[in-house]
């Protein structure tokens, strides 16, 4: 894949979602936003992907360790369903998140975050370690090609 500019990631969960967004070359991820699941939320994920011009959209798809689809990861293609009744022109792709709760907790708890606040942060955190595997993906995949 070709990179066009940045790409926004969500971490769907049942009450926020979590947004990250590359630079424009592809190589790190930042936290951008933590949106509440409100009725706003396409909205809001429709204008932060223009803000970005971002055409593309990766999102955690939280399978089972057995790498099989749960009730969580049907309830993000239901989402994603609803989710492209909103969008035009953009591509979305389902990036496998496993683990990455567990990481964002223990780098919590290394940098000595507390409970309180990591509740506060760690879902745009979350976006950030799915969108960065996915950069880093894209990464390998460019050198194997060359």
């Amino acid at each position: 894949m070709k990179l066009n500019g940045p790409i926004v990631a969500l971490d769907v969960g049942t009450g926020r979602i979590g947004v990250a967004v590359s630079d424009a070359l592809g190589i790190t991820a930042n936290p951008i936003a933590v949106i509440s699941r409100d009725g706003d939320e396409f909205e809001e994920i429709d204008k932060i992907l223009s803000e970005h011009n971002s055409k593309v959209l990766i999102v955690g798809f939280p399978k089972t360790l057995k790498g099989q689809v749960g009730s969580q990861a049907e309830k993000v293609l239901d989402f994603v369903n609803e989710l492209k009744e909103h969008l035009s022109g953009i591509e979305i792709i389902l990036w496998d998140e496993r683990f990455t709760s567990v990481i964002a907790h223990r780098m919590f708890r290394k940098v000595g975050i507390n409970s309180r606040r990591e509740r506060k942060i760690k879902d745009a955190a979350e976006a950030v370690l799915i969108l960065q595997s996915y950069l880093n993906y894209l990464r390998r995949e460019k050198r194997v090609e060359e």
